[in-house]
């Protein structure tokens, strides 16, 4: 099970606005549960206020006894033990609705509702004196269990719980909707410096939302200022280059001399030395053209490439008749800049067709490269020689001793792995490794 990334500003957002929602629906419910329990208690008295004056209405004395005209206007007086109850106590008599049965009110008179018990039940009762026709005094009671108060306000509570829950609910997936609509530019810019980074965009596109639209032009001016220092880079190790050559010329060209002049050792030395400080000078030539290539606008279509470079090699080692064994997916697009990819290709199959017997293979799928042949290969102890600037295992054979070193160069500019490996045909084969997915 993955863990949830507790650095995450969104997990952030979503958890923050859930907690946020769950207390003000808790404290929503309090609220509008205690402001229903006060307005149905001040009804509820209300209603007992109006039966109590209809009670007094219709109360008589006849013959030294009490009595009520009429049944009160709610059934419920009349049904026994239903809770609500009344009663008329005079000097010596007493009237009792029918639901109080063998029950009998304690009165308190006053203008406050107060707490009672009958038959062990609690109830808010309140009672008035009435002076009677025959001059007596009466006491008229009003009482209603509190159970009748509690139901309502109970059924009520269950409704407002059920409905919290689910605005709660439908809050917190609102929230969440909002935050994921709110990072979807993040997201973009994501995927956008994605595209920068694999070579479909040059730079980053600015129509991107108010707040990150400074973000975006200061990389945009960043990619520019380091495009701009790469061209002056090369640029001052190109002329360097040139001015290194002319001297290098003059002193092979002397060292020629010396060999006419009959001192062939001295002449030797300073010739061998010169190639290496030529090669030297090529390497790091080659190095400045390719170093800073990899970044916007670098991917390649290899397909065409490799079609384009292999009927190359065929022109150049026409009288060797090599087979070519090409398999690259048509609409392969690979996250490096395409002379990059030229140079790789170039110098793996030029040294593919040095050493091969009949047949090179050029296998591109998955971000690999491999290329293969079927001449005598390399030993595994030699093949760090190979990789050496200048490295040629049979100066016999013609080239430079630069290519396979090109090759591991670029490859650590694009963090690829480049190896070098036995092939399947029985020869050498050269395997680089890019770090970027492929395109299809």
């Amino acid at each position: 099970m993955t863990r949830p990334d507790l650095n995450s500003l969104r997990l952030r957002l979503i958890l923050g606005s859930v907690a946020g929602v769950a207390l003000a629906m808790m404290l929503a419910g309090l609220f509008i549960g205690h402001l229903y329990r006060v307005h149905t208690t001040a009804r509820f008295q209300g209603e007992l206020d109006h039966h109590l004056e209809e009670l007094v209405a219709m109360t008589f004395v006849a013959d030294g006894t009490v009595g009520v005209a009429q049944p009160l206007s709610d059934p419920l007086f009349n049904v026994p033990g239903s809770g609500l109850y009344w009663q008329v106590e005079g000097a010596d008599t007493l009237a009792r609705s029918p639901s109080l049965q063998n029950n009998r009110l304690a009165p308190v008179v006053g203008e406050a509702w107060v707490e009672r018990q009958v038959a062990d039940a609690p109830v808010l009762q309140r009672s008035v004196r009435h002076r009677s026709p025959d001059g007596g005094t009466l006491i008229v009671s009003i009482a209603s269990a509190r159970s009748l108060l509690e139901t309502q306000v109970s059924r009520f509570r269950s409704d407002l719980l059920r409905s919290i829950a689910i605005v709660g609910l439908l809050l917190m997936a609102g929230a969440v909707l909002l935050v994921r609509f709110g990072f979807a530019p993040v997201r973009r810019l994501g995927d956008e410096i994605d595209r920068l980074r694999h070579g479909e965009i040059a730079r980053l596109p600015t129509d991107a939302p108010t707040e990150f639209a400074p973000i975006v032009t200061r990389l945009n001016a960043l990619l520019e200022g380091q495009a701009q220092l790469i061209a002056r880079a090369r640029t001052e190790a190109g002329n360097l280059a040139h001015d290194l050559r002319t001297p290098l010329a003059l002193i092979s060209d002397e060292a020629e001399q010396l060999r006419l002049r009959g001192d062939v050792e001295a002449g030797d030395f300073l010739l061998a030395r010169c190639a290496v400080m030529q090669r030297q000078i090529d390497h790091h030539l080659a190095r400045a053209a390719i170093a800073g290539t990899r970044g916007g606008g670098t991917l390649a279509h290899v397909a065409p490439l490799v079609e384009q470079i292999a009927g190359a090699m065929r022109r150049l080692h026409a009288g060797r008749d090599i087979r070519f064994s090409i398999d690259v997916p048509p609409t392969l697009r690979l996250p490096i800049d395409e002379g990059d990819l030229a140079e790789i290709l170039s110098n793996l199959i030029d040294n593919g067709c040095k050493w091969a017997r009949s047949t090179v293979a050029v296998t591109i799928a998955a971000g690999g490269i491999a290329v293969g042949d079927d001449g005598p290969g390399i030993a595994p102890d030699r093949r760090a020689a190979a990789l050496a600037i200048g490295g040629r295992l049979d100066p016999a054979t013609p080239g430079t001793g630069l290519g396979l070193a090109v090759v591991a160069d670029l490859a650590r500019i694009h963090d690829a792995r480049f190896e070098l490996g036995r092939s399947p045909l029985g020869g050498l084969e050269a395997r680089v490794t890019l770090s970027g997915p492929p395109r299809l």
